[in-house]
């Protein structure tokens, strides 16, 4: 008999922060230290693939076709028990799998790239590869936020039509140091960011403040800390990069620039009007040509494409506190986008405006 455990509720908290989460991510630590019971257990599952009261998920996912799974793991960490579960979105429960050969206490994502490769093509591979990025990204949020400090380890990156081990997020022994040293900038709840974020397509003719593109770009990727993005190191590092093209930034003249993530600056690579040519490149799609402002990320490697996705959710959730809109676009013309950039293996655009009303 399979054994289904209903998951309570997600009920949002006051706190922790969004940015208070993030900085003790990029350093390292944790808020506060406790035993993952069902209540915590219900949150850190959906934050990672919840499904929302209008149909939306949590993260976002090419063509809606979400391939990723969640499966919880207990060596007896959990108060369920040794044993395998997999979250069902639909039902917000866990449901008893046939355990692996090794249990550890922590959390598997995996993906059946077949529906997204059947849809996209090759290019559907790196799709669901950023989608990981995204879960991952989410996962250790809440993780952190619940004082469980955790460990991630890529098992494997080259896809098939079979349902494939992704990540492999391992909670540690150890207890977690406790969270010092945040600057306290204003912030939303974090459990409210998991809620409110959502992909925004249509944006107002009202230019973006440097200042607020800014922000979103340090609470994204930049170093918080000395040598600590707000994200964890895949394989040992840092891979990805980020570009803007900017054509309607309040304080900024028109251009192309790279965001440093030491000094949190932009810093100019051509000037000029490029809205024209990155809405050719984008194969005209209306959110990227009607935006103020777009973030270019790029990386070498298939396992930039998952940190391209870490970084693509901090800038949704950081969208949300700015009280603005973006939406992941996988789909553009590679070479054209490398020669505006500069940026070798472009992957993701990012347009950023204020929601149209």
């Amino acid at each position: 008999m399979v054994v289904v455990i209903k998951l309570p509720k997600f009920t949002p908290r006051e706190r922790p922060w969004l940015r208070e989460t993030l900085w003790c991510l990029a350093s390292g630590a944790v808020l506060q230290a406790g035993p993952c019971g069902v209540d915590c257990l219900s949150r850190v599952a959906f934050s990672a693939q919840g499904l929302l009261a209008d149909g939306r998920r949590t993260i976002p996912s090419a063509g809606g076709i979400y391939p990723l799974h969640l499966y919880v793991l207990s060596a007896g960490g959990f108060s369920m028990g040794e044993g395998a579960w997999r979250y069902d979105p639909l039902s917000h429960s866990l449901e008893e799998v046939e355990e692996p050969g090794d249990l550890f206490d922590g959390f598997l994502v995996t993906a059946e790239a077949r529906r997204t490769y059947a849809f996209y093509g090759e290019r559907g591979y790196r799709y669901v590869r950023l989608e990981v990025g995204h879960a991952l990204q989410n996962l250790l949020l809440s993780l952190t936020s619940h004082g469980l400090p955790a460990s991630v380890e890529m098992v494997a990156l080259e896809l098939s039509d079979r349902e494939t081990p992704c990540a492999r997020v391992t909670l540690r022994r150890e207890a977690g140091a406790p969270c010092r040293g945040f600057q306290l900038e204003p912030s939303i709840a974090l459990d409210r960011a998991f809620l409110e974020r959502r992909s925004v397509r249509e944006y107002a003719k009202k230019s973006v403040d440097l200042e607020a593109l800014l922000r979103v770009l340090k609470w994204s990727l930049g170093e918080l800390t000395p040598g600590g993005r707000p994200y964890p190191r895949l394989q040992g590092g840092y891979r990805v990069e980020a570009v803007v093209v900017a054509s309607r930034v309040k304080g900024l003249e028109k251009g192309v620039y790279a965001f440093n993530p030491r000094s949190m600056e932009l810093e100019p690579l051509r000037l000029g009007d490029y809205a024209d040519e990155l809405c050719s490149i984008s194969l005209r799609q209306y959110c990227v040509c009607r935006a103020p402002a777009t973030v270019v990320l790029g990386g070498e490697g298939l396992v930039s494409e998952v940190e391209a996705g870490l970084v693509a959710q901090n800038m949704y959730l950081n969208a949300v506190q700015e009280s603005l809109g973006t939406v992941a676009v996988g789909a553009f013309e590679d070479e054209g986008l490398s020669a505006l950039t500069g940026i070798e293996r472009p992957l993701y655009l990012l347009p950023l405006g204020y929601p149209a009303r």
